[in-house]
């Protein structure tokens, strides 16, 4: 025993001094695997072999070289459980740190999942406001075009009305065909319901641009909205997906090109589009604004020139029915002096074909009597008397019948002016019925209507 725990400490101090030195750089040479240390080569004796020689038995082993053996056998194993150990703790190390990168992949990669679906869906809503704020802008200037046209067509029948006012009243004659207030605010009313049409017309073709870049624009971002839910279907359908769903699985050789669109990229077009949608926005409020301005302004012009025009035709209808009655007083005053003055052109006429007997009898008296013969011829009273009646008679035939000539020149301009004043009626009775009748029903007919 003693000897063999002296060989145990020679061969521990020969082989394995170094082993257990705690900071050893001194590797220990390993055998061979056929190797036995410290061992005689002896040929192995094969059964059945039958040489020339007999069969010699091995000698014995050393005790030496048994411990030798037996402290390389145990330095075998313990080195090579002690490797296993630490390719055991290796392994474990290495699966762990596998697991907690593939972990920590996988969350960073449903995190980032997660931020993108986040923030397409952030994109999403922003650009569904936009979209909703374009459809109601769409809607609020196809009605806004509506009225326009409506407005639009509703000036035309005033400027016809007008033009139609202005050719009847051309239809007036003589006197009556004066250029007055009335004509002038008819004219008024042309230019001004023809440049109310004009700004009509010019905010109609603004609406109805603007009408084509707001669908425009609501076409882009209802491309986008669908790309956006497709995105977000995807990267929805990306984050649900586990290592053990059925769906996935390894594709050999994958090659995936990289994406074209950068997040930058990607981040400025929608940038742009929502600037886009929201200055659009703002110039279609503008555009209802201004529109909505013009429409009341041209209604309150049009009604302000209606109304002038109107009353001036009133004004006008007034004065000239007003002229009318004092004309046919006139007249009547005129027919009644007429009738008067032929009373006494009758009773002068009468009066003069009565003095003619007279003048006739004395004159035939004065005649007769230049017969009397020679001393009887005298100039007595009776020839005096007979002289101043015929003179008498003769003055007073004279001055009736100057009275009878201007009783008829009277007479005759009494009928020229009551012609005249008949004529005169006549055109005020036709222009009264130009502007009060066909005029003024005419223009009752006109409606305006801010719509």
């Amino acid at each position: 025993m003693a000897l063999l725990g002296r060989d145990r400490r020679v061969c521990r101090s020969e082989h394995t001094r170094d082993f257990y030195r705690p900071s050893s750089s001194i590797s220990i040479p390993w055998p061979a695997p056929q190797e036995r240390p410290y061992a005689p080569s002896v040929p192995p004796r094969r059964p059945g072999h039958a040489g020339g020689e007999a069969w010699i038995p091995p000698p014995p082993v050393n005790p030496a070289i048994w411990r030798a053996s037996h402290s390389a056998k145990l330095h075998d194993a313990r080195s090579s459980a002690s490797q296993a150990e630490r390719t055991r703790s290796e392994n474990r190390r290495l699966c762990e740190e596998t697991e907690r990168l593939t972990a920590n992949h996988r969350g960073e990669v449903e995190r980032r999942l997660e931020d993108r679906v986040c923030d397409v869906t952030f994109w999403r809503e922003e650009l569904a406001s936009r979209h909703t704020a374009m459809d109601q802008d769409a809607a609020a200037l196809k009605v806004l075009r509506d009225r326009l046209n409506k407005a639009h067509h509703l000036y035309l029948q005033p400027l016809e009305v007008a033009h139609q006012c202005i050719e009847l009243r051309r239809g007036r004659v003589g006197v009556e065909e004066v250029e007055d207030e009335a004509s002038t605010a008819l004219r008024q009313e042309v230019a001004e319901v023809t440049r109310c049409r004009d700004a009509l017309a010019r905010a109609l073709a603004d609406t109805d641009h603007q009408i084509r870049r707001v669908l425009s624009c609501r076409y882009h971002l209802e491309r986008n909205l669908q790309d956006k839910d497709a995105a977000l279907r995807v990267d929805e359908a990306t984050s649900h997906l586990t290592p053990t769903a059925p769906p996935t699985d390894i594709i050999p050789e994958q090659m995936i090109d990289p994406s074209p669109v950068s997040v930058a990229w990607w981040r400025d077009t929608g940038l742009k589009l929502l600037a886009t949608a929201d200055e659009e926005h703002q110039l279609s409020n503008q555009i209802l604004a201004l529109a909505e301005d013009i429409l009341v302004a041209t209604s309150r012009h049009a009604h302000e020139r209606l109304e002038h025009t109107d009353h001036c035709l009133q004004e006008r209808i007034s004065d000239t029915r007003h002229a009318k009655t004092l004309l046919e007083e006139q007249h009547a005053k005129l027919v009644g002096e007429e009738s008067q003055l032929e009373q006494s052109l009758a009773e002068v006429e009468d009066q003069l074909q009565g003095k003619r007997g007279p003048l006739a009898l004395a004159q035939t008296r004065l005649h007769t009597r230049t017969r009397r013969p020679n001393m009887e011829r005298t100039r007595d009273e009776v020839e005096a008397a007979l002289l101043r009646e015929v003179e008498e008679l003769e003055g007073t035939i004279s001055r009736l019948a100057t009275a009878v000539d201007l009783s008829r020149r009277q007479l005759q301009r009494m009928r020229s002016t009551r012609v005249s004043l008949e004529h005169d009626i006549n055109l005020k009775a036709k222009t009264l019925l130009i502007d009060e009748v066909k005029v003024m029903g005419l223009r009752s007919t006109v409606k305006i209507d801010t719509y």
